[in-house]
């Protein structure tokens, strides 16, 4: 959006963290291994694998959002 405020963001996360969630959420297919070592290396993998499912449904949900607002312009 373009009111969003992304200052914000930039304060609460690192940048390799910011970079894999972008990764993950838009190009998964563009997700390595080292990427997925690599980024909070002080947490457990079922955290790791926790963090990824989240950010998966985050992304079906968008994509079901888009799809909902593409159904209801056609229809009306």
């Amino acid at each position: 959006y373009d009111d969003y405020d992304y200052g914000e963001v930039n304060q609460l996360l690192e940048r390799s963290l910011k970079i894999y969630i972008k990764t993950v959420a838009c190009y998964p297919e563009k997700t390595t291994k080292r990427m997925y070592t690599q980024f909070w290396r002080h947490f457990k993998h079922s955290e790791k694998v926790h963090i990824n499912l989240l950010l998966l449904e985050a992304r079906m949900q968008a994509a079901l959002l888009y799809a909902l607002r593409a159904v209801t312009r056609y229809m009306t």
